[in-house]
């Protein structure tokens, strides 16, 4: 998909938000709040209705159902809410708790609607309010105290029947901590999860910068290929072109060895020219942009599967310096010690080098010129020195993108690189480049 092009999403309804900026109770609320009423409410009623013994405890059973109802019913919004459900569902455990006083029918605050309190407390720990998280604990851990206190005295129980209130207390404390660390458990959960996803995303958003910058260099390294093969090109051609028309009806001989160099120049270009643009031509496989094969063009399989000429290196260094020499232009390459097989990467470099000093020669100096190309071969290094005793035409140079171009190759293979005028006239290009002989006799970079 292109950056320009619009996406096509989806659409999903929004999700409904109160003032608050909260989720207002869906469906799943009123589902539980209901699940949690039509388990625990009839039993509870069923065990009201037991207790009941008289008219005057009908009153009070009614209110304590009303107060049960009242649990089940804040379950719908304790998401909404969870410091505020929690205080109401406070309250109407204190209520209950205060209707189990000594001479009630039973203790109202044991009957299994209060269970509906658990749901509060793991609502308040599972979520972000920190408030409402240690409120949870610390009402609940009261209201144990509290409902093991009414219970002591409800029955008057004595050192014979202390067993079950400890027991009761126990069960109660243990419910209490039991439903907050679950609570707790799940928004570190939670939490776990959202960090998983943003290492996800981070890690996509990396790899995807490193997609972009990877193709941003091969941009650039193809730009610098293509300013030395067409600069290069174009100067030889411009340079032989110039002779032969001087040379014509003189010496139509070499005149005509001078065209020929021209030909040769620009077929040799075309085919470099073709090699760098199908480089860019042909589809990234799950690059940056998410092109992948479906998004090829049609004729992309024909491309990538043209065969590919080598990149230029060492063995192509005394076409290079033939094509560059010409009437007026002599050019020599000259080797100082033994050569050593390099990687594709040093050759490469050499060559580039080459080319471009010898296309500044011809673009920016008058014949006749001497140019001197020479390699020196060390046990760890090879220098590249480019010398002509020309002298530089006036009105300017644009030779500063080429000179740029040949420091970025050479720092890129942790070389040294210098270039200016030499003393005596003329100009200098010294390339020196770092090899590692390996014990089988390769040279790498």
């Amino acid at each position: 998909m292109s950056p320009t092009s619009p996406s096509r999403i989806p659409h999903t309804p929004p999700q409904q938000h109160t003032p608050a900026g909260r989720p207002a109770p869906g469906l799943a609320d009123w589902a539980w709040a209901a699940a949690c009423a039509a388990a625990l409410l009839p039993v509870t009623i069923v065990e009201l209705a037991a207790a009941v013994r008289g008219a005057g405890d009908t009153a009070w059973a009614a209110g304590v159902i009303a107060l049960s109802v009242l649990l089940h019913a804040v379950v719908v919004v304790r998401r909404r809410s969870p410091l505020g459900a929690l205080l109401v569902a406070s309250a109407a455990m204190l209520a209950l708790t205060l209707a189990s006083l000594p001479g009630t029918p039973t203790i109202a605050v044991l009957l299994p609607s209060s269970l509906a309190y658990l749901v509060m407390v793991f609502t308040a720990a599972a979520g972000d309010d920190r408030r409402a998280d240690a409120a949870a604990l610390a009402f609940g851990l009261v209201g144990a105290g509290l409902i093991t206190a009414v219970s002591v005295a409800h029955e008057k129980a004595g050192p014979a029947g202390s067993g079950p209130l400890i027991a009761l207390a126990g069960f109660l404390v243990a419910s209490i901590a039991a439903a907050w660390a679950l609570g707790r458990y799940r928004r570190e959960s939670r939490r776990k999860l959202a960090a998983q996803e943003l290492g996800r995303e981070q890690a996509a958003e990396l790899r995807l910068q490193g997609e972009r910058a990877a193709l941003a260099e091969e941009r650039r390294r193809v730009g610098r290929d293509l300013h030395d093969v067409i600069s290069h090109s174009l100067a030889v051609m411009v340079a032989q072109a110039e002779a032969s028309r001087v040379l014509l009806g003189r010496d139509d001989e070499r005149a005509r060895a001078s065209i020929e160099h021209v030909v040769a120049t620009g077929r040799s270009a075309m085919s470099d020219m073709r090699g760098l643009l199908t480089v860019l031509a042909e589809p990234r496989v799950g690059g940056v942009g998410g092109v992948g094969a479906a998004g090829a063009s049609a004729d992309a399989p024909a491309a990538s599967a043209a065969p590919r000429e080598p990149s230029p290196g060492l063995a192509e260094l005394s076409e290079l310096v033939e094509r560059a020499s010409g009437p007026g232009r002599t050019v020599e390459l000259v080797a100082d010690g033994t050569p050593l097989a390099v990687s594709p990467g040093i050759g490469l470099t050499i060559y580039r080098i080459v080319q471009e000093s010898l296309t500044n020669t011809l673009k920016h100096t008058d014949p006749p010129t001497r140019t001197e190309v020479r390699l020196a071969w060390g046990p760890a290094t090879v220098t590249v020195t480019v010398t002509d005793d020309g002298t530089p035409r006036e009105g300017g140079s644009d030779a500063g993108r080429g000179l740029r171009g040949m420091r970025d190759r050479v720092e890129q293979v942790r070389g040294r690189f210098a270039s200016g005028i030499r003393d005596g006239g003329g100009w200098s290009t010294t390339v020196s480049l770092p090899l590692v002989v390996q014990g089988d006799g390769r040279v790498t970079e």
